[in-house]
């Protein structure tokens, strides 16, 4: 008996979702039967994703809105429930990880990462977690990153954001349990994205080497020999939305290639 997953019927709200990791999990979800909506600030992409979704026959909706913005993570819960029916699933990607020194992290470093990554995240899981509640159950999947197994000298204040929300994961996946509503973290390694080429280009800065060095040495640290693909993690987002992993909730699991060298 052939085994696929099959999420026709259920609603999905992904952010970050015009580019990279964020579009690969919309595209990845609607591939499986879910109706998507999208959020990203990013209006023009954000319309060419909805629009490459509807061609292969998915259904989707593009809600641009900066999330940091007062109001705009319910206004974007509120219009995937009128749009889509329900609210059954929330990915969240939406963050930033601007390389810098730690020793000249700047306020506005600080405030952009936690704003965007944490508070924009919490205040989309309290609009969301009724709508889940009414439908019996659902999925609620942060994409983090490393920081918290093993970091470098030049993660910047991403890493602070990350750090914040995987103990904030921990205790949400108990509270909501009852209710049959997972929680969990999916942690990318290094990831060919279009935000890779930016941070390579800003640590080759901030070492004095090439773009290309810098891509040789993480190519090098990775076991599999390849960086993470956008399918890599979107394929596993969909593994946690779906009955597959029915019984799986508070955890966070790497997607890395074996690069993370610590027992976990």
């Amino acid at each position: 008996m052939a085994v696929s997953i099959d999420l026709s019927g259920k609603c999905a709200l992904v952010t970050g979702g015009s580019q990279g990791i964020g579009r690969g999990c919309g595209e990845w979800l609607a591939r499986a039967g879910a109706a998507v909506a999208l959020v990203a600030r990013n209006g023009k992409n954000l319309d060419e994703v909805v629009q490459d979704i509807r061609r292969a026959g998915g259904r989707a909706e593009a809600l641009p809105a900066d999330l940091t913005e007062p109001g705009r993570t319910e206004w974007a819960v509120g219009e995937t429930v009128q749009r889509l029916g329900a609210l059954d699933f929330l990915v969240n990607v939406a963050g930033t990880a601007r390389r810098s020194d730690p020793a000249e992290t700047t306020d506005g470093d600080i405030d952009l990462s936690i704003n965007l990554k944490v508070r924009a995240a919490v205040r989309l899981v309290k609009a969301a977690v009724p709508h889940m509640k009414a439908r019996g159950g659902g999925s609620i999947v942060f994409t983090l990153g490393l920081a918290h197994v093993h970091t470098s000298v030049w993660h910047g204040s991403g890493c602070m954001s990350n750090g914040m929300l995987l103990p904030y994961k921990h205790q949400l996946a108990r509270r909501v349990a009852p209710w049959n509503i997972r929680v969990n973290a999916v942690n990318p390694g290094v990831t060919e994205t279009p935000r890779m080429t930016i941070q390579q280009q800003r640590i080759a800065d901030l070492t004095g080497t090439s773009v290309d060095d810098v891509a040789r040495d993480r190519l090098a640290a990775i076991p599999m020999g390849r960086f993470v693909r956008v399918d890599d993690v979107a394929k596993l987002v969909v593994f946690l939305c779906s009955d597959m992993g029915s019984y799986i909730t508070g955890e966070s699991i790497t997607v890395d290639g074996g690069e993370t060298n610590a027992v976990r």
